[in-house]
């Protein structure tokens, strides 16, 4: 795991992190597109913190067991509680960056 410090760390630097191990390039696509989703329902304001924080810990468990998928998904619950924290971190700062950019005119 990273350990989340004072400085921000993004969100792709977790999930790049959190995909160590899972080597088939078209299922990291499809995780990719799944975080895609859930950040985008996030910026649009269709998904509030407390569904993110949700959606992010069943994300995070959902990779966690296709990492290690003979594990019991209770025992995995409490990493995948981690990495949601650390993603959710991150997409926070994004989302600021975003709706400010958006705000003022400047989305990338």
């Amino acid at each position: 795991l990273f350990t989340y410090r004072e400085e921000a760390v993004s969100y792709q630097a977790v999930l790049t992190k959190l995909l160590d191990g899972i080597t088939g390039a078209d299922v990291r696509a499809k995780i990719a597109e799944a975080i895609n989703y859930i950040i985008l329902a996030y910026l649009e304001g269709r998904i509030d913190d407390d569904q993110l924080k949700s959606d992010l810990v069943q994300f995070s468990l959902d990779v966690l067991s296709t990492k290690r998928p003979t594990e019991d998904i209770e025992l995995l619950r409490p990493e995948a509680e981690q990495w949601a924290e650390q993603l959710y971190r991150g997409i926070r700062v994004y989302a600021i960056r975003y709706r400010l950019a958006k705000r003022y005119g400047r989305v990338e």
